[in-house]
């Protein structure tokens, strides 16, 4: 069998914005401190009536625009989410259901967030080859919207709604190496919901990265055969500008090998690192990416990407 991989990426950002800039004094923040530290001055917010699976509709009609495949093709999805249409059945049916899948293709949820698109690569590129499946949708979606309090300032001027599909064939412009993971389960709830709202302790966060992060990231180079100077591209979670430079800082790269590219629509949890990877691939001189997830939960993923 070939070796699977990405082929390509839909991206779906919903047009709807929310300007922070409107919401500095209300917080006591200065424009510094939104310019340098979180990076995001809109962020992207889906229509009320969009559900999650509705997101992952509109990445997919994306992702058919630039790579169009018959949809009976499809023998698998996985959709990288916390925060589907409704608690039962699982998003993955939902979306089936809408696309008129066959009843043969297997669909099942992920239910993590940041390192979401890491887990659910090596997920679906694993069950693919186990099962001798040909082509397959890897979607993340979490609306944080829903969740999202406007009034707490240490979450509403970060997160935006945005949904990606990653189809996944052995015709694959990159494809992946070996993956590293880890969580840490004792501090779980730094991150967590709070009568259904987003409560985040954000200095347990940047303490959490700073120690595993970097060092996960340094192992996964190295269980790769690769040295840091072999990486084009760290393509890395973008949880907020400061947490990508503290990253950054530790391994000793500079910006133009690693992309912050959120300022108008915000951190997207698991659909971070595709929309970065959908404008890499057609970047034909680069030829190795680092992508590393981490967050909710306290867990991440890292993995190499070589150029097919």
């Amino acid at each position: 069998m070939s070796a699977l991989g990405i082929e390509d990426i839909g991206v779906y950002i919903p047009a709807g914005r929310t300007d922070n800039h409107r919401k500095l004094a209300r917080f006591g923040f200065e424009q510094h401190f939104l310019d340098e530290k979180i990076g995001v001055h809109r962020t992207s917010v889906k229509d009320d009536e969009e559900e999650c699976s509705d997101m992952c509709v509109k990445a997919w009609n994306a992702l058919q625009e630039k790579t169009p495949f018959d949809p009976d093709d499809i023998d698998v999805i996985i959709v990288a989410t916390q925060n589907s249409d409704i608690r039962m059945p699982h998003g993955a049916a939902y979306v089936h259901g809408k696309l008129g899948l066959k009843p043969g293709c297997a669909s099942f949820d992920v239910s993590l967030g940041c390192s979401g698109f890491v887990y659910g690569l090596s997920a679906i590129t694993s069950f693919m080859k186990q099962n001798e499946m040909k082509k397959g949708v890897l979607f993340t979606a979490d609306p944080y919207s829903r969740i999202v309090d406007p009034d707490d300032r240490n979450t509403s001027l970060l997160f935006g709604d945005a949904a990606t599909a990653t189809l996944i064939t052995e015709n694959a412009e990159l494809i992946p190496g070996r993956f590293t993971f880890g969580t840490l389960g004792e501090k779980a709830d730094e991150i967590r919901l709070v009568d259904e709202k987003l409560s985040m302790n954000g200095l347990a966060v940047v303490k959490f990265v700073r120690k595993y992060i970097p060092a996960d990231i340094r192992n996964n180079i190295e269980l790769n055969d690769l040295t840091m100077d072999d990486i084009d591209r760290f393509l890395l979670h973008q949880a907020s500008r400061y947490m990508v430079r503290t990253v950054m800082k530790d391994l000793g790269i500079g910006e133009a090998r690693t992309p912050f590219d959120i300022r108008e629509y915000g951190n997207t949890i698991s659909s971070s690192i595709p929309i970065l990877l959908e404008y890499e691939i057609p970047q034909k001189d680069s030829r190795n990416y680092l992508i590393s997830g981490f967050g909710i939960g306290f867990s991440w993923a890292s993995c190499v990407l070589r150029r097919a």
